[in-house]
Parts: C-alpha cells; sequence; structure tokens
C-alpha cells in the first residue's frame, strides 16, 4: 500500500503539478467560498472601517442595525441572513436572537422557529422585559390570548416603560372582557399622550374616543418608523385622448374578509370605459369565492407578498398607476412603507382602517359629513374626500341563505324581545354592557344574543351579566356563521345594540341588509361615527344618539312600543332599493366622480385638498 503514495510523491517533484483532481475541486471551494464570504462581507459594509481592533460582536451590531433597516423596507429575507451571521459571530447576545424572531414572525410559516428565538433571547437575558413581550405578541398572532396576557403581564412588570407591551395587553383584556381594571384606563391612556412614545395605533381605537389622541398615536409611530416621504412627482404634459385613470387597490384582504363583502360591488360596479383596475394582494388568507371574484374584477391581479419596498414600489410606478389605494392603514399586513415611498400622483387611504394614518405622503382619505364633520378635520393629516352619503360602500347582491329553522335552533326564547351584539367582544365595555343589563331589567322576557368570538369568553360575559343582578341565563352566546348564514340569523334577532367607542362598521350594514334595525351613540372620533353613517344614509337618523341616556331611552321605547319597531322594519325593508346606502352602482358613479376630481386637482398642478361633489 506505500509504493502509490511513494509514486505519487515522485509525480509530484518531478512534474510540479498536483495529479488530484478531487482535491483540484477542493481547493477552488475554498477559494469560492473564500471569494463568497468576501463579497458578502463587502456588500454588507463588513470589511469597511474595520481594523485589527474591531470585535466579532461590534460586526455582530453592524449587521443587526442593517437588518432593522431592512425589515423597514420589507426585504425580510435578507434581514434574516444577516442575523443569523450576526448570532454566528456572537451567539450569546439575546438581542440579537430577539430581532430573528421578530423578522420570522412576519411569515405564519415560521412561527415555531421564531419562538425558539424568543425562547432563546430570555434564556440569555431572562429580566429583559422586551424579549417577553416578542413571545406574547407571537401568542397574540396565534389567537392565544390568555397566554400572551401572560407574558405581556411579565413583560410590564420587567419593565414598566415598555408601552407597546403595556397597550397591546390592555387591548388583548378588552377581547378577552377582562374588565377589572377598566377604571384604571384613563391612566394608562396618559402615559401615551407624548409625542415622544411609540405604539400600535389600533390598540387604542377601542379604548378611547378621542380623535386628536388618535392622530398623535399614528404621527408617532409614522415618524419612528419612516423618514423623508417622497412628495408626487409634477405633473407631464397631455394626457393622450381616451386615457383610462388607472386605480390601483393594496390590500391582503381580497379573500372572504370584511372589506371584501362591502367593496366587491364596486370593483364590478367600476366603469371601464373610464378605469382600469389593478390589485395588489399582499398575501390573502384563502383562495375563495371572494378572491376570485376579485381576481375576476380586475384589468391586472399583482401578488405581492414576496416583494420587498423597493420592488413593490419599482412594481406599481411602471404600472403608472395614477390613484393608489390603500385598504389597510394600521390593521395586520398593512403597508404603509410603500405609500411613504409613493407609489402613485395621488394616494388615498380608505375603509380598512377608520382613523388618520399620520403620513404625509397619504394625500386623501375617504369620508363623508358624519364621520369627518367640519369641526373633526383637523383629527386628520389626510385632506379628506367627502362621499355624498355614506363613505361606505355595499354590495346590493349580498345572498341571504335560506333558513328553514326558528329561534329555538339558535337557543332563544319564541317569545320575548331579543336584544343582540354581533360587534366583536373587544369593543364592548362596561359603560354599553351597563346599559344593556338595565335594559333587561326594564323588558321582561328579554335576552341578549351575544356574538362571542372565543367559546371560552361565554362563562365570562354571563358572569359578568349575575354581578349586575340579570340571570346570566338570559345571555345567549353564539360564534361565527359563514356570512350569507349569519346573514339570515340576523332576521331572529329584534334590535341591534350598537358599541360606543368603535361603532359596529360592516356588522352594520350586515344588519340593516338583514332587515334587524340597530341604535347606535355618536361619539367624537372616526370610528365612533361610522354606524351614525351607516344609518343615515338607510333613512333612519332616528335610531342615532347623541348621548348613553337618549340610546337607552331610544332602544327601551323600541322594545316596548310594537307599533314604532313595526314602523322602523317597514322603513328598513324599504331602504334596501331606496336608500343611497344599498344603491352600489350609484355609490360607485358617486366615488368615481370624487378620484376624478382629486386626479384633476393633481394634473392641474394643486396640493391636496379637502372636497366634496358639487350639487
Amino acid at each position: 500500500m506505500s509504493q502509490p503514495v511513494q509514486n505519487s510523491k515522485l509525480a509530484l517533484t518531478q512534474t510540479g503539478k498536483q495529479k488530484f483532481p478531487e482535491f483540484e475541486e477542493f481547493a477552488k471551494s475554498i477559494q469560492s467560498q473564500e471569494r463568497a464570504r468576501f463579497a458578502y462581507d463587502f456588500k454588507n459594509d463588513l470589511r469597511s472601517g474595520m481594523g485589527r481592533d474591531e470585535t466579532d460582536r461590534s460586526r455582530a451590531l453592524k449587521l443587526l442595525a442593517k437588518s432593522r433597516k431592512l425589515v423597514l423596507k420589507h426585504d425580510n429575507k435578507q434581514a434574516v441572513t444577516l442575523l443569523r451571521k450576526a448570532i454566528e459571530l456572537d451567539p450569546d447576545n439575546g438581542e440579537l436572537h430577539a430581532q430573528l424572531g421578530d423578522v420570522l414572525i412576519k411569515d405564519i410559516e415560521n412561527l415555531g422557529v421564531a419562538l425558539s428565538s424568543y425562547m432563546k433571547a430570555i434564556k440569555l437575558e431572562p429580566t429583559k422585559g422586551s424579549h417577553y413581550a416578542c413571545v406574547a405578541t407571537l401568542l397574540m398572532k396565534m389567537n392565544k390570548f390568555e397566554e400572551a396576557i401572560e407574558y405581556f403581564e411579565i413583560a410590564v412588570k420587567f419593565d414598566p416603560k415598555n408601552l407597546i407591551a403595556l397597550s397591546r395587553m390592555m387591548h388583548l383584556k378588552a377581547h378577552r372582557l377582562r374588565w377589572n381594571d377598566f377604571d384604571r384606563i384613563p391612566t394608562y391612556l396618559k402615559v401615551f399622550n407624548d409625542k415622544n412614545v411609540v405604539s400600535d395605533p389600533f390598540a387604542f381605537l377601542s379604548l378611547c374616543d378621542d380623535g386628536a389622541f388618535q392622530r398623535l398615536r399614528s404621527e408617532c409611530l409614522i415618524r419612528a418608523k419612516f423618514s423623508n416621504p417622497v412628495k408626487a412627482r409634477k405633473p407631464t404634459g397631455v394626457r393622450a385622448e381616451g386615457q383610462k385613470i388607472r386605480i390601483g387597490y393594496f390590500s391582503n384582504d381580497f379573500y372572504n374578509h370584511a372589506t371584501m363583502h362591502l367593496m366587491a360591488g364596486l370593483l364590478e360596479a367600476h366603469d371601464r370605459q373610464k378605469f382600469e383596475i389593478y390589485l395588489y394582494d399582499y398575501g390573502s388568507k384563502a383562495d375563495d369565492f371572494e378572491h376570485k371574484r376579485a381576481r375576476r374584477n380586475a384589468d391586472k391581479f399583482q401578488d405581492v407578498r414576496a416583494m420587498s419596498t423597493a420592488e413593490l414600489v419599482d412594481l406599481a410606478r411602471r404600472d403608472e398607476i395614477d390613484i393608489a389605494v390603500d385598504l389597510k392603514g394600521f390593521t395586520e399586513g398593512g403597508r404603509l412603507d410603500i405609500f411613504n415611498d409613493r407609489i402613485a400622483p395621488v394616494q388615498i387611504a380608505y375603509l380598512g382602517y377608520p382613523g388618520t394614518t399620520g403620513l404625509k405622503s397619504m394625500d386623501y382619505m375617504v369620508a363623508d359629513r358624519v364621520t369627518v364633520p367640519p369641526q373633526l378635520r383637523k383629527h386628520f393629516t389626510e385632506s379628506i374626500l367627502y362621499m355624498p352619503n355614506c363613505y361606505q360602500p355595499n354590495d346590493d347582491t349580498r345572498y341571504i341563505e335560506e333558513l328553514d329553522d326558528c329561534r329555538a335552533a339558535y337557543g332563544l326564547p319564541e317569545d320575548g324581545f331579543v336584544f343582540s351584539s354581533f360587534n366583536n367582544p373587544y369593543k364592548v365595555t362596561p359603560r354599553e354592557y351597563d346599559i344593556w343589563m338595565n335594559l333587561l331589567k326594564e323588558v321582561p322576557d328579554s335576552v341578549l344574543w351575544f356574538y362571542v368570538s372565543k367559546a371560552e369568553i361565554r362563562g365570562v360575559i354571563r358572569a359578568e351579566a349575575e354581578k349586575r343582578g340579570v340571570d346570566p341565563d338570559r345571555i345567549i352566546p353564539t360564534g361565527r356563521m359563514t356570512p350569507e348564514r349569519h346573514l339570515a340569523r340576523l332576521k331572529y334577532a329584534d334590535l341591534f345594540l350598537d358599541t360606543f367607542n368603535v361603532n359596529a362598521h360592516t356588522t352594520a350594514s350586515d344588519a340593516l341588509w338583514s332587515g334587524l334595525p340597530m341604535v347606535t351613540k355618536t361619539g367624537e372620533q372616526f370610528a365612533a361615527r361610522v354606524a351614525g353613517s351607516i344609518l343615515t344614509a338607510a333613512g333612519l337618523d332616528d335610531l342615532v344618539t347623541p348621548t348613553e341616556k337618549k340610546y337607552h331611552d331610544v332602544a327601551l321605547r323600541i322594545a316596548q312600543d310594537p307599533d314604532y319597531l313595526a314602523d322602523i322594519r317597514t322603513r328598513l325593508a324599504a331602504a334596501r332599493t331606496s336608500a343611497p346606502l344599498f344603491d352600489t352602482k350609484g355609490y360607485t358613479r358617486d366615488f368615481e366622480r370624487l378620484l376624478e376630481k382629486a386626479f384633476q386637482n393633481y394634473r392641474d398642478g394643486h396640493a391636496p385638498k379637502s372636497m366634496a361633489l358639487s350639487a
């Protein structure tokens, strides 16, 4: 066995050339890896300014800083690569593991890996509150609300100044109907009434009715995340004769979602002689009937879920979108980053978020005279596009399932008045519930049909009734159903009782479309004025009340006066074919005229300004 080795050595000394092809391949591989590593480091500024004293830890911190910038641009894949490289350099840095989890959590397929990263961070830094807040946010994303609340409480205990954790904890407690510290909310909110505090604006909508406060929360978050909003380019030349206005709708809710329930009819009714419709989908959750319907009604449907900010902005610009419409705002999956970078000369916030975006490059918000009267315009950074009736669209082809059943099928009494609440439970506070329980006491044999999103909180809402001296069996819980079946069951209720800080939105239109009257109290912020707008557009403004006492009194009258209830039902039945609320084509023509006005204002070289349609 020794002879071949000697011969090999001899061959090397005689020729000076390598006779082992596999060794050459190995050497080339090593060289290639070194070149790749050098290129990687150079690309990510890891070689520039490096001295002999620079440590692995300082290099890791550079990668951390760069990854955060990439996340803001939605370049999550590259951010993950940088963070994993940073962890190789500094594996005992809990902040790196936590940041990796923060990026991985953005993809629902990576939740398990994200949790592992968070737990490593906690193991390395067990008293750092932000790590527990990260785990809580992940649990919240998984709809494990009770566990999430526990982790948020730990986060706040370790770090009382972690206001994002505090705001989310309060929001989740509202979801779980945990009202034990409801009276402390005003004290909590004082901490957030500061221009230097960054928090999640959506979490506050149900906690207070204050338009100035909501604007402050939006502006603070935008200021922290984005800088230098891009201004609209100057209009160039005269448009070609017959050239259509190109509208781009941006969302991840192009599926069986409340947004599509409202605007599917609008998409179908758009005037294709004047407009081209582009839909940009960040990642709808289902390929269902509504998704297919959206695709069918788009001139071009773009699946952009994997695109970074730069890629998506470039795509929209190449598509030459004239008007970009954001359907998300601060709701989950929103992409205000692309609107900050300007994807169209006219940018409009619409429908998805009931408040201002606080984004300087968002030119307009669609509203009406009820949701944003002149005295409340100061709470919006956008100029207002005023629809002549209700800002909210409706689909006059929505199907109501034909059900051959009765009240007993839902646990309801065949006789007696049925009050109902079909809002998401997080909108309900003790203020409304106290009134509702008083109504049950004042109306014998009445019940409250109460929608609960999670079965485990059914006992909670019944216990709250018992605390107020009401038999808990008079609270009839009900859960989620398909849209067409939900619309069908509403006929078994007599009156929908609205919530205050955040009214019923799509749920209000559902009720009226099904023939179920509702009573609301109009508040001060946009979210607290939506149901008033909807009822007014349906010709039922007598059910819009200004105070809690008036709200109670109108609800009690409806429950005790059969003739008044019959009159309301008659007017509501007529509204399906005569009221502006359910005139899909009329709404679409008004909406298009407003868009045309906004675009012409841009073409004329003017800055955005609030505007309405002339008579």
